[in-house]
């Protein structure tokens, strides 16, 4: 290895100038990408491309690799200062499919897993063996959407209704209406406790099985507070109270916040992007936090929990549980319906039964929303319980101590957060289709580099 030649590489800062849609936050934002997993794929694109510089023949990226290498290729001073610290202007070659650059690009990849072994030893699975970040969880894909089946089920439910009538009318005659009501309200909360039960042990079986190279075993702080708390503002509360610590920011005596005097750079983009909004002038908190809302940086982290989501409840293991969870509620809201059209039909009264079932298909609402967003508000969390038992995250951290006790917030700060006024927004959009276009079809129209000039 060149080791002078590496370390240039590896200190080139694709971020600098630093701004608040630079390299990694916008390549993160694309691909729906975690903070680690954006790290580890940038570190992995200068591997790659101190090998592109180093080799006589041609080597191939990963299809994740092959994302960063376009996005880089868009920076194009940054680029064109990159391949001036390789020593050559690496040269982007894409596949035509035909099939001698089929074989062309097989000899390319060989040769590419060779000399990194060679040099930088086992790669890494998570960016070199598959196509996105998801893909390494191994779900698949379920046939048939969410929404289909509860429609489905809806209909299924009232063309059901008919044969239940006739057959449980006969019983429900001679059962009288608080005893039948005491009854359905006691089955209704036992399967409810029992399904929640069994559903955190089936998720939690489930997400153990993933292995620890994943993005889900590498979060950060932060990522986890969203992803527990579903709301931006706890990640915009805990990085401002560290710079207040931090006397970065200053408290004004009329509430109001405006950035202290620096005394160094900005730290992160995340500190850079706070401080840039709060210049020049001081701004009541509740204003900061709806501006900050809207940064990239921070958005960044909604949109790859809320993807993560969106693409876990896509998979046939969850929609296998939510199908059992629908059906055993669904049957349950059918027997007191049935017993509804059982006391219409014999002029009962039914104001309370109207009453109790439109109180059970609430509850059955939100019993199925809060399944759906289960494996991240809880199921994720219990994947870091052993981390931070076995100190292998940095408890010491000022974010992982907001993780593990958001009451520790500054009363400074507090006074001012309680004083806030709540009305803005503080959702976040879902992150769609995860990976990005360009992640699922570079692997096979971008096949190398061929050398330089």
């Amino acid at each position: 290895m060149d080791t002078p030649l590496w370390n240039k590489v590896l200190n080139f800062n694709l971020d600098e100038p630093m701004s608040q849609y630079g390299f990694s936050t916008r390549l993160a934002s694309e691909n729906f990408w975690t903070k680690d997993f954006t790290e580890k794929a940038i570190v992995e694109y200068k591997k790659f491309m101190y090998l592109a510089a180093t080799s006589d023949a041609m080597v191939s990226p990963s299809e994740i690799v092959d994302v960063v290498w376009h996005q880089h290729l868009i920076f194009t001073q940054s680029y064109a200062d990159f391949c001036s610290v390789l020593g050559k202007t690496i040269q982007h070659v894409p596949s035509t499919h035909n099939r001698e650059d089929f074989e062309k690009f097989k000899l390319a990849k060989e040769r590419t897993n060779k000399r990194y072994e060679e040099i930088f030893g086992t790669q890494p699975p998570e960016i070199w063996n598959y196509g996105d970040m998801f893909e390494p969880l191994q779900l698949e894909k379920a046939r048939y959407k969410i929404r289909s089946v509860i429609i489905t089920g809806i209909l299924i439910t009232l063309a059901l209704l008919i044969p239940f009538y006739f057959l449980l009318s006969p019983i429900y005659v001679r059962i009288g209406n608080p005893a039948f009501m005491t009854a359905l309200t006691i089955v209704t909360l036992l399967s409810l406790v029992l399904l929640d039960l069994y559903n955190r042990v089936k998720l939690l079986t489930l997400a153990k099985k993933w292995k620890a190279f994943t993005f889900v075993h590498h979060l950060t702080a932060m990522e986890l507070i969203y992803a527990e708390k579903k709301q931006l503002k706890f990640v915009i509360h805990a990085t401002v109270n560290r710079l207040i610590k931090q006397k970065k920011i200053v408290i004004n005596s009329d509430n109001t916040i405006q950035m202290g005097v620096l005394l160094t750079h900005p730290e992160t983009i995340e500190e850079f992007t706070i401080l840039e909004t709060l210049h020049p002038r001081p701004m009541v908190y509740s204003t900061f936090v709806s501006v900050i809302l809207t940064k990239p940086v921070f958005h960044n982290i909604s949109n790859a929990i809320d993807a993560f989501k969106k693409y876990f409840n896509k998979s046939v293991d969850f929609a296998n549980l939510f199908y059992l969870n629908l059906s055993i509620l669904a049957l349950l809201f059918l027997l007191g319906v049935t017993r509804l059209f059982t006391g219409l039909v014999h002029d009962k009264p039914v104001t309370y039964l109207v009453t109790g079932l439109v109180v059970m298909v609430i509850i059955v609402i939100a019993f199925l929303n809060r399944l759906s967003n289960l494996i991240t508000t809880n199921i994720i969390h219990k994947l870091y319980e052993p981390k931070i038992e076995r100190k292998k995250v940095d408890t010491s951290s000022w974010d992982w101590q907001y993780y593990l006790d958001d009451t520790i917030l500054l009363p400074s700060f507090v006074e001012i957060i309680n004083d806030m006024n709540d009305g803005y927004s503080s959702s976040s959009t879902d992150g769609g289709d995860s990976g990005s276009s360009c992640g699922s079809s570079c692997g096979s129209s971008c096949g190398g580099c061929g050398g330089g000039d």
